[in-house]
Order: C-alpha cells, then sequence, then structure tokens
C-alpha cells in the first residue's frame, strides 16, 4: 500500500508577484508607463552606485509584499490627459488582481497612485 504525496507548499515571492502585476498594469489601456516610488528610485541609485547588476531590473514602479496565502500590490502610473483617473485606477486594480491571482493562486489587493497626466 503506498501513502498518499504530502501536501505541496509553495511560496511566491515578492519579486515574482510584482513582475506580474507590472507586465499586465503596463497593458492596461491609458497606462503611459509605471513610475518607481521614492524607494524604488533610491534603490536604483544605491545600486548603480554600487555597481549591482542590473540586468534584470525590478518591476520599477510596483511593489509587492506577500502574506501566506495573500498579496498587497502597489502599482504608481502616469497616464495621458483624457482618460478619467478613477476609471483608469479601477481597470488597473481589476486587471493586475486577477492576473496576479490566475498566475499565483494568492488573493490580492491592489493600490493604484496615478502620479502624473501627461499634456501632450
Amino acid at each position: 500500500m503506498t501513502e498518499p504525496d504530502p501536501p505541496v507548499r509553495l511560496h511566491v515571492g515578492d519579486a515574482v508577484v510584482a513582475r506580474v502585476a507590472a507586465h499586465r498594469a503596463r497593458l492596461v489601456p491609458g497606462v503611459v508607463t509605471l513610475r518607481p516610488d521614492l524607494a524604488q528610485a533610491l534603490i536604483g541609485i544605491a545600486g548603480t552606485v554600487l555597481g549591482q547588476d542590473r540586468s534584470r531590473p525590478p518591476a520599477q514602479g510596483v511593489s509587492a509584499t506577500v502574506h501566506g496565502r495573500s498579496a498587497e500590490v502597489s502599482i504608481t502610473i502616469v497616464t495621458r490627459l483624457g482618460h478619467n483617473c478613477r476609471d483608469l485606477a479601477v481597470a488597473v486594480q481589476r486587471e493586475v488582481a486577477a492576473e496576479v491571482a490566475a498566475y499565483t493562486g494568492l488573493d490580492v489587493v491592489v493600490r493604484v497612485t496615478v502620479a502624473e497626466v501627461l499634456l501632450d
């Protein structure tokens, strides 16, 4: 008689969630780019000064934290004049949460900040 396989334990890293979220957020119509927050900008400067390998840059404009079976994602976006900021933020929340949940199986909370509206 064989014993059943032990349950699989999976831990999804913060960087994986951030990369999935960044990829999906960039595809939402109305998002021009993602903008790194102050902490990401300082980390980028420190990495440049210290000569760290930048061949795989972090998901700029996105930070993610995984807590057990849930994830918190913060995204900072830039849009163009003509897009309703509230509607765009809701679309980014919805699409990023669905993508991260589908990819990782985590429950996701997404916070969106519109950092700039381009006038051109």
